[in-house]
């Protein structure tokens, strides 16, 4: 007698097919899209690396001013371990750099030179609100950002997520599909949606990341010089266990230079390696 599986234990073995089919898929999905968001950044941040030390030696001005006063007085970028007074990139150093990018919509604060505002969901392509700043962009921790798909009626239902102070003076949209915020309420900030907003996870150190950068250089952070020892560790982890759930800036709250810095930012130093 020839031996067959029954009917049941067809739909049994399908049933347990299906169920690992749910379970591995979305990982395998997930891994292939870190792998392509990681290359990416790595063409990014070694395009923009390239731009800052050309504009620094250019430049002649101020890569900084100090927040709190209209963005006009002159200051030197703030430094871990080293800092008093607010300060974040200068109007006429952005201008200076986003010259040099291929450049298909942007919009940001009047003082940077925006009719335009980053807020509400006018530009689907920002993560950020403005002038409210709340952001759309989640921590590694939390997983996943908002989806680009709504438009809410204000930034206020975004609060749980990480409110974005380092990122809200500029943002630009490239030709390659990427963008690039200009920002920093604590020092200068460039940081790098690689995908842009509309295509997700929209989460910190998977498809958005950072680079510190003052007078002398442009660092990932995570890199040594760029986050608080004290308050993280001497080793800066690229892990959803490692950092806080949400915070005003990258780099902490409260103290936005020697705070607990956010779950995933140290990811832009990791992935390049």
């Amino acid at each position: 007698m020839k031996k067959a599986f029954t009917l049941a234990e067809t739909l049994i073995t399908i049933g347990i097919i299906g169920v690992v089919a749910a379970i591995v898929i979305p990982i395998i999905t997930n891994n292939v899209q870190d792998k392509q968001h990681a290359t990416m950044w790595k063409k990014k941040y070694s395009e923009i690396v390239n731009i800052y030390r050309e504009v620094k030696d250019e430049f002649g001005g101020d890569i900084c001013v100090e927040s709190k006063t209209g963005y006009v007085k002159s200051a030197k970028c703030s430094r871990i371990g080293d800092w008093a007074k607010y300060t974040t990139l200068s109007l006429d150093f952005v201008n200076e750099f986003v010259s040099r990018l291929k450049v298909v919509d942007s919009c940001g604060k009047p003082e940077y030179g925006e009719s335009k505002l980053c807020k509400n969901y006018d530009f689907k392509w920002v993560g950020y609100c403005h002038p409210s700043a709340y952001g759309y962009y989640g921590s590694l921790v939390q997983g996943r950002g908002k989806s680009g798909s709504t438009r809410p009626a204000s930034c206020q239902p975004a609060g749980a997520l990480y409110t974005a102070g380092d990122m809200s003076n500029r943002a630009v949209l490239l030709l390659d599909g990427s963008v690039i915020y200009f920002g920093g309420y604590a020092t200068g900030m460039i940081s790098v949606d690689v995908n842009n907003f509309t295509k997700g996870p929209n989460t910190i150190g998977r498809d958005l990341f950072v680079i510190m950068l003052n007078e002398d250089w442009a660092k990932p952070i995570g890199a040594e010089g760029t986050f608080n020892v004290a308050a993280n560790g001497a080793t800066c982890k690229c892990s959803k266990d490692y950092g806080s759930v949400s915070g005003q800036g990258f780099l902490g709250s409260s103290d936005l230079l020697h705070g607990k810095m956010l779950s995933g930012v140290c990811c832009s130093a990791t992935k390049l390696k």
